[in-house]
């Protein structure tokens, strides 16, 4: 009896192993293994476009693969069978330090689940808006240097660069169809009218028309708290620079406005201005720090950008 009873024992467990085998073999047959997962790095404000990682599976055949979820918007993509960029805004490290998506691959009957995380390298973000030589001069330049750049960079930093704000004149007034015509030179100036620079924001940027070919001694500058003045130095010198509308970063701006600012310049050339009705501005001949004289229905051609985020060296 004894005997008997041991073999019928042995016989269930014998069963009970084999179905639990069974049951395993078929949770890996129908999820696929786990150990594909994806996790790079990669520099702020790369192409549209650009290569991420080859995407690994265990699957056999034809296999298909598809982001079921992300952490922002179409920031990752899948071209080819490869992890690639989508909405290259999003890899901005003021943004996003980290972007994850969930990726399925599937070959019609089986399918694997597979993890994606992207780290954004912080790198300087007005470096990476610039290209050839002006990234160049801007890597040579010294705390302080104002740098010339292209139109279409300086466009770029004021559309994408994260909480850019706009002082001394709109678009709008700087781009109407109004004529553009010559103003005194060797004269301190600033336009007023509330396109102001925001409290606690760097000022990186700067563009102006000159009238002018070949100036090179004037200056930007900045006024808190009351357009009057004083208004004293950003920077050193613009570089040398010829007529029409003209471009710039300043090199560590690493000062930020105490309150609402006032942006202005000290011209040694001309600058161009436009007669727009209920429109004024602040000026005093020379390179001086207080703008004791006032005068209406015109527009100084001049522009900074600045934001609440220092994101550069």
């Amino acid at each position: 009896m004894k005997t008997r009873l041991f073999f019928k024992i042995l016989f269930i467990l014998s069963l009970l192993l084999q179905f639990s085998c069974s049951s395993d073999n078929d949770d890996d047959s129908n999820q696929g293994t786990q150990n594909n997962d994806i996790s790079i790095s990669v520099d702020e404000y790369p192409s549209s476009g650009t290569f991420l990682s080859a995407i690994e599976t265990d699957l056999s055949g034809d296999v298909f693969f598809n982001i079921t979820s992300q952490t922002s918007g179409q920031a990752l993509i899948i071209t080819n069978g490869q992890l690639a960029v989508g909405d290259w805004l999003a890899f901005d490290y003021e943004t996003n330090q980290t972007l994850v998506a969930v990726i399925e691959a599937s070959n019609g009957t089986d399918t694997e689940t597979i993890n994606a995380t992207v780290t954004i390298n912080n790198v300087d973000d007005i470096w990476a808006f610039l290209s050839g030589d002006t990234r160049t001069a801007y890597e040579d330049a010294s705390l302080g240097d104002w740098v010339w750049i292209r139109e279409s960079e300086y466009n770029d930093l004021a559309n994408y660069l994260t909480d850019t704000s706009k002082s001394g004149a709109t678009d709008n007034q700087l781009f109407s169809n109004v004529s553009t015509e010559n103003s005194t030179a060797g004269r301190t100036i600033a336009n007023n009218n509330d396109i102001n620079i925001p409290g606690n924001n760097y000022v990186f940027a700067f563009k102006y028309y000159s009238w002018f070919n070949n100036v090179s001694s004037s200056r930007v500058k900045i006024s808190n708290n009351d357009s009057s003045g004083p208004y004293l130095y950003l920077g050193d010198m613009l570089p040398e620079h010829d007529d029409e509308f003209n471009h710039f970063v300043l090199k560590g701006s690493n000062n930020p406005t105490s309150s609402e600012s006032f942006i202005g310049m000290y011209a040694s050339g001309g600058v161009g201005v436009k007669d727009i009705n209920g429109t004024s501005y602040k000026w005093r001949n020379g390179d001086v720090e207080n703008l004791d004289n006032t005068a209406g229905n015109s527009v100084y051609l001049m522009q900074g950008l600045s934001t609440s985020l220092k994101q550069w060296d």
